[in-house]
């Protein structure tokens, strides 16, 4: 039987890098991995094939629990049940309501059998930005609700008073999680299922909010030639503060390199792997009217080098 965990979290709250945690700590196991992405274009899914070999499916462009792709998210899990794999491994969108995921389950087993065991739920929390964060999104507390872990990230970053609040906030919506205090998610997947194994059972489920009407607005900005890394940042300066999550990768005139930015922080590092273009994806926070501040940074700071 498949050992299911399914990972959830905010938009750069760390869900890629604990899924590479868990991966490398189990080289002897055969995991396949579910990567859902928001956007059109899968960065996770490129970030974990330097992990070694895995079974991965790419689900791109919504969330898995919404109408615009859940087919493909039922006709991956059904494959992959197929397969002889010890652990099945599911990076939901951080915009995902996983509020239908059991029942999700349940609709298929007449496929699966007895396929898969559920073992639920991880939700990856930044510390640093989940005030504010928890205010804007109803997705990040039904992620709580249904979580059987929830990983506190980032928390070397907040003090002990801020870690405080988080954790009450946390325990208002879920009271039965085990909460783990991490920098840089070092969770090692044994203590994790223990973790799930004390948890207590979750909610029943239900629809999930994710729908075509509620979809964020999500934009590629693409280019072939090389661009200049201090034009780069200056543009990522720009259009930072209109939206939830920057991602993806660079070919500059300081070697390739990866994107990451939440919030108002930007990290650009070196990526070893080749690199056939520039792809970056923008989630807006301002809805369609962030096209006007992807345009006229592009204008001001990349001279025709990248387009939308």
């Amino acid at each position: 039987m498949i050992k299911l965990i399914m990972l959830t979290g905010f938009l750069g709250s760390g869900k890629t890098t604990l899924l590479q945690r868990l991966l490398e700590g189990q080289k002897d196991k055969k995991i396949g991995v579910i990567v859902n992405e928001f956007g059109s274009v899968n960065i996770d899914a490129r970030l974990l094939k330097t992990s070694g070999d895995i079974r991965i499916a790419e689900l791109s462009n919504g969330s898995i629990f919404c109408a615009c792709i859940k087919d493909n998210f039922v006709d991956s899990l059904i494959e992959m049940s197929g397969y002889n794999l010890d652990y099945l491994l599911i990076e939901a969108s951080g915009l995902a309501d996983p509020a239908s995921m059991e029942g999700i389950l349940q609709g298929i087993a007449h496929k699966t059998g007895d396929g898969y065991h559920n073992l639920g739920s991880v939700c990856i929390i930044d510390a640093e930005n989940f005030q504010d964060l928890s205010e804007l999104l109803p997705a990040i507390e039904s992620q709580i609700e249904y979580a059987s872990v929830i990983i506190i990230s980032k928390t070397d970053l907040v003090d002990e008073d801020s870690l405080g609040e988080t954790e009450n906030q946390i325990s208002k919506w879920n009271d039965r999680a085990v909460k783990i205090r991490t920098t840089f998610c070092q969770v090692d997947i044994e203590d994790l299922i223990s973790a799930m194994d004390a948890s207590g059972p979750a909610p029943a489920a239900r629809e999930s909010s994710n729908t075509w009407k509620n979809r964020a607005n999500t934009f590629v900005v693409h280019g072939t030639g090389i661009v200049k890394q201090e034009d780069l940042e200056a543009f990522l300066k720009y259009v930072v503060n209109d939206s939830y999550r920057i991602k993806g990768f660079a070919v500059t005139d300081k070697g390739n390199v990866e994107i990451s930015a939440v919030g108002d922080h930007i990290q650009i590092n070196s990526w070893g792997e080749p690199l056939e273009k520039t792809e970056i994806v923008l989630i807006s926070s301002v809805g369609f009217g962030m096209v006007s501040t992807i345009t006229d940074g592009l204008d001001k700071h990349m001279k025709g080098k990248l387009s939308l």
